[in-house]
C-alpha cells in the first residue's frame, strides 16, 4: 500500500502523459529529456522583471518558492563591478552541475551523487538601487522532494540565533544534543517543524568551538574581569609564563569570601583532574556551613602540583579571604602540599586525611596480613580514646602480625599525631576527619563539567553548579525560619537549643539528649579547684568509663570523649551532668556561633562590595525569548479551545509575521542583533591558552594486598585452576586447544584439495 508521500512523488515522475498547459511535466528545449515544473501558488513563482530591494530578498523569495516546490537552492555565480557592488547573481537548484569523478583520493564517506545537471535557476541583475529578475528557468530534470521530506533539504535547514542561544543554555545544563532535539521536537510539534536536523546541531557546536579555538586564555580572563566589574568584591588572579600562556588562575566571588568569614575555621583542600580539555588541575578549597553542608571558599586552576604552585595558591587565597588563616586544614598525604602549607600557613594545624591512609592498608600490607589484621588496626585507630591507649594497642597488633619491619607502617606511626583521632580530638574540626567532603564535592561538580570543556565553558558550568549548591543552603535557611523541630523531651534546655541551632545541628544535639538518661555518675575526686566524675552506661556491664571534669573557678565542664572540642556540640555525658545539676540553659561557652541560625547575622567588614550587581542579561535574546514564549504559550492554550479563537490567532500571527519581516529588512545591524559574543576575540589581550598538563595520578595503577588476595582466589573458567594470572580469554589450555583445532582443520582442507585434484 502506497503512502500519501509516495503517491505525491510518483505523480511527478516523467512516466506521466505528455505535457499540457495544466501538466507539471514539460520537454526540454535542447533535448528530449522531460522537465518537471514545481506546482506552487502563482504568488510564490518568480517572474521576469520582478523587482527586489536587495540580494537577501531575492534569496528569501526563491528559497521560499523552492520550499513549496520541493527542492533546495544555492548560489551558483556572482559578478561585481569595480566598486565591489554585485551586478549579477545566479541562484540555482541544488542538483545543478555534474559531479567530477575523483580517483586520486580515497573515499572516506559513502555519500551518493547529488548533482544531476538540473537547469532550474533564477538570475537577477542590478537595476538602480535594487535587483531585477532577468532569467527564470522553472523546469527540473529530477523528481522533486515531497512535502513530508522538504524540511530535510539543505537550504531549508537553519539554526536560528534564538535556537542557538537556547541550545547554548541547554548545553550549559548538560543536556546532550539528542535530548535538545527532543525538547525542540515537543516545542514545535514534530521534527519536521524544528527547522534543522541533529547533524546541523553538531555542526553548529563544532563551528562554535573552532571560532574560539586559540582564544581560551583571553576569554577566561575577560570573563573574570567582567565579574570583577559587576561586583568589586569578586577577587581573581591570573598568572602567565614568559610566552603569555596561562599557567595559574585563582578566583573567589563575594559569597565565597563572606562564607569564609563565617565558617573558615576548618577547611579541606584537595585537587582533582579531568575537568577541562587542557587537563589543568582544578583546586577548590571548601568547608562546612551551619547546616553541615559543603561551602566553597575559593578555587583555582594549576598547571602542576608542585610546592611552588600550591604556595602561590595559598598566598592568593589568603589575600582574598577576610580575617586570618584557618585553625585547621585537612589534605591528603601529598609532600608538595605539606611543604606549601608549612611555609604559607605556619599557624594552621595540618591534618592528614584518615580515609586515604586507611585505604592504603590493602596496598602496603601483605595479602595475608591484611585479611587477618586489618579489622584490628581499624578498631585501634577509631576506638582509642587517648594517645597512650592507641600506642599500646598499635604496638601489640604490629608485634602480633610480625610487621615491625614494615617501613610504611613505621612511617605512619611516626606521623600519628597528624591523622589518628586520639591525637586530634582536642582541636575543633567540625566533625571532619578526612578530605571526603572535598571528594564528594568533586563528584558533585563533575556532574556539570567534563574533560571536553574549554576554560570558559568550565567556569560558566561551574557557576551554575555552585548556584545549585548555594540554593540548597538557602532552602535550609528558609526552613529554619518557617519550621520548628519536633521535641522529644520536656527538658527546657532542649526547647531553648531548638531555637538557637539550625535544624540539622539540633537533630545531632537531640540524639545526644535522647541518650543522657542511660548514664550513672560516680564522683571519684574533688578538691578546691576541680571535681571529677566517672560516667558509665548503667545497662551495659563493662562499658567504657568517661570522665567529666568540672573546673570550679570557671564553672567549665569538659568530657574525656572530647566530642564538644571536636564537633562543637555538647556530648551526651555532659548533657547527663547538666540534667543532674538541673541546668536549664547552656552558657555561651558551650554554644558555637557557627552552628546557630544566626551564624551569618554578623556583618563582614571588608572590601566585599555590595550585593551582587544586576546581571546584564535583562535585554538578552534568551530573556526575551522566555518572556514572549510564555505569553505566546498562554495565548495558544486559550485560543485552540475553539475554532473562532484559532482563526483569530492565525489572523493575528499573519499580521505579526509581515510586520516582523518588514522590520528585519529595515534593520541595519542584520540578523545577529541582540546576540553578543561574551568576549572580544580580536581584543588587544594576548593571553594564550594553557598547554596540556600531565597530572600525577595518570600513571599505571598500583595493585594493593586486598586486590592481590582476591585475585589469588580467582578461578579460570578455561582450565579450572585458581590463583592463575590469566582468565578464559588468554588461558594457555584453551589457546593450545584452539591451535590444535586450527591445525587439524588445515590438514583436512589439504586432504580435500588433494581429493579434488
Amino acid at each position: 500500500m502506497q503512502s500519501l508521500d509516495d503517491i505525491q512523488l510518483s505523480s511527478l515522475l516523467p512516466s506521466l502523459p505528455a505535457q499540457s498547459s495544466e501538466n507539471p511535466v514539460q520537454s526540454s528545449a535542447n533535448s528530449s529529456e522531460v522537465l518537471i515544473n514545481p506546482q506552487v501558488k502563482d504568488e510564490f513563482i518568480p517572474k521576469i522583471e520582478q523587482q527586489f530591494a536587495n540580494l537577501e530578498e531575492v534569496y528569501t523569495f526563491y528559497n521560499n518558492y523552492a520550499y513549496h516546490g520541493g527542492f533546495s537552492v544555492r548560489v551558483h555565480s556572482s559578478k561585481s563591478n569595480t566598486d565591489g557592488q554585485t551586478t549579477r547573481k545566479e541562484f540555482v537548484c541544488f542538483k545543478q552541475g555534474k559531479k567530477q569523478p575523483t580517483t586520486t583520493r580515497p573515499i572516506k564517506h559513502k555519500r551518493g551523487i547529488i548533482r544531476e545537471d538540473c537547469p532550474a535557476k533564477v538570475t537577477v541583475v542590478r537595476r538602480g538601487e535594487g535587483y531585477e529578475v532577468s532569467q527564470f528557468v522553472e523546469g527540473h530534470n529530477h523528481p522533486l522532494t515531497t512535502p513530508m521530506k522538504v524540511h530535510l533539504l539543505h537550504s531549508h535547514r537553519k539554526v536560528t540565533p534564538v535556537q542557538k542561544c537556547l541550545m547554548q543554555q541547554l548545553g550549559d545544563a548538560n543536556v546532550p544534543p539528542f535530548q535538545q532535539m527532543s525538547i525542540l521536537e515537543l516545542q514545535n510539534g514534530g521534527l519536521q517543524n524544528v527547522g534543522f536536523t541533529k547533524k546541523d546541531l553538531y555542526n553548529d557546536r563544532r563551528d562554535k568551538k573552532k571560532l574560539v579555538d586559540g582564544h581560551d586564555g583571553n576569554m577566561i580572563y575577560e570573563y573574570l574581569q567582567s565579574e570583577k566589574e559587576k561586583n568589586s568584591g569578586f577577587a581573581f588572579t591570573f598568572e602567565t609564563d614568559d610566552e603569555q600562556r596561562m599557567t595559574h588562575c585563582f578566583w573567589a566571588d563575594t559569597t565565597c569570601r563572606k562564607s569564609y568569614k563565617y565558617f573558615g575555621d576548618v577547611v579541606v583542600f584537595d585537587s582533582t583532574y579531568d575537568t577541562n580539555k587542557y587537563s589543568l588541575i582544578f583546586a577548590p578549597i571548601v568547608g562546612v556551613n551551619h547546616h553541615g553542608q559543603t561551602t566553597l571558599f575559593g578555587c583555582a586552576f594549576l598547571s602542576d602540583e608542585t610546592c611552588e604552585s600550591f604556595e602561590w595558591f595559598f598566598k592568593e587565597w589568603l589575600k582574598a579571604m577576610p580575617g586570618g588563616p584557618p585553625q585547621m586544614i585537612i589534605t591528603d598525604q601529598d609532600p608538595a602540599m605539606a611543604k606549601a602549607i608549612a611555609s604559607t600557613l605556619p599557624n594552621t594545624y595540618h591534618r592528614l586525611c584518615i580515609w586515604h591512609i586507611v585505604n592504603k592498608f590493602s596496598q602496603k600490607l601483605g595479602a595475608l596480613a591484611y585479611v587477618q589484621h586489618y579489622e584490628e588496626f581499624k578498631k585501634c585507630i577509631w576506638n582509642s580514646e587517648n594517645p597512650d591507649e592507641f600506642e599500646a594497642r598499635w604496638l601489640e597488633i604490629v608485634q602480633k602480625a610480625q610487621l615491625s619491619s614494615n617501613e610504611w607502617l613505621n612511617d605512619m606511626y611516626t606521623i600519628r599525631a597528624r591523622w589518628i583521632p586520639a591525637y586530634t580530638k582536642h582541636i575543633f574540626s567540625a566533625h571532619m576527619t578526612s578530605s571526603q567532603r572535598s571528594e564528594s564535592d568533586h563528584a558533585f561538580f563533575k556532574r556539570y563539567v567534563s574533560k571536553k570543556n574549554s576554560l570558559l565553558e568550565f567556569v560558566t558550568r561551574f557557576d551554575r553548579a555552585l548556584s545549585n549548591l548555594r540554593h540548597n543552603e538557602l532552602d535550609l535557611d528558609h526552613k529554619d525560619v518557617n519550621e520548628k523541630p519536633v521535641l522529644k523531651t520536656s527538658w527546657l534546655l532542649e526547647k531553648r537549643m531548638s531555637e538557637l541551632y539550625t535544624r540539622t545541628i539540633f537533630y545531632k544535639f537531640q540524639r545526644e539528649i535522647h541518650q543522657k538518661d542511660a548514664y550513672v555518675f560516680t564522683k571519684t575526686d574533688e578538691d578546691e579547684h576541680r571535681c571529677l566524675w566517672n560516667v558509665q552506661r548503667a545497662e551495659i556491664e563493662g562499658s567504657r568509663f568517661r570522665e567529666i571534669l568540672v573546673n570550679k573557678s570557671s564553672n567549665y565542664v569538659s568530657c574525656s570523649c572530647k566530642m564538644f572540642e571536636f564537633e562543637g556540640i555538647p556530648c551526651r555525658h555532659m548533657l547527663a551532668y547538666f540534667a543532674r545539676m538541673q541546668i536549664m540553659a547552656l552558657s555561651d561557652q558551650y554554644i558555637l556561633q557557627r552552628w546557630t541560625v544566626a551564624a551569618k547575622a554578623s556583618r563582614v567588614l571588608d572590601d566585599l562590595g555590595g550585593e551582587r550587581g544586576k546581571e546584564l542579561c535583562g535585554n538578552s535574546i534568551l530573556m526575551r525569548r522566555q518572556r514572549v514564549f510564555q505569553l505566546f504559550s498562554n495565548v495558544v492554550d486559550d485560543a485552540l479551545l475553539t475554532e473562532e479563537g484559532t482563526q483569530v490567532l492565525e489572523e493575528a500571527l499573519e499580521s505579526v509575521t509581515k510586520k516582523v519581516a518588514l522590520m528585519k529588512i529595515s534593520r541595519e545591524d542584520g540578523e545577529g542583533s541582540g546576540i553578543r559574543v561574551p568576549v572580544s576575540l580580536g581584543s588587544q589581550l594576548t593571553y594564550k591558552e594553557p598547554l596540556l598538563v600531565r597530572a600525577k595520578g595518570c600513571g599505571k595503577r598500583l595493585k594493593g594486598g586486598k586486590e592481590k588476595a582476591v585475585k589469588a582466589l580467582r578461578k579460570c573458567n578455561g582450565c579450572g585452576l585458581t590463583g592463575q594470572s590469566h582468565d578464559k580469554r588468554n588461558c594457555p589450555k584453551l589457546l593450545n586447544m584452539s591451535s590444535q583445532y586450527t591445525r587439524l582443520n588445515d590438514e583436512d582442507d589439504d586432504e580435500d584439495d588433494t581429493d579434488n585434484e
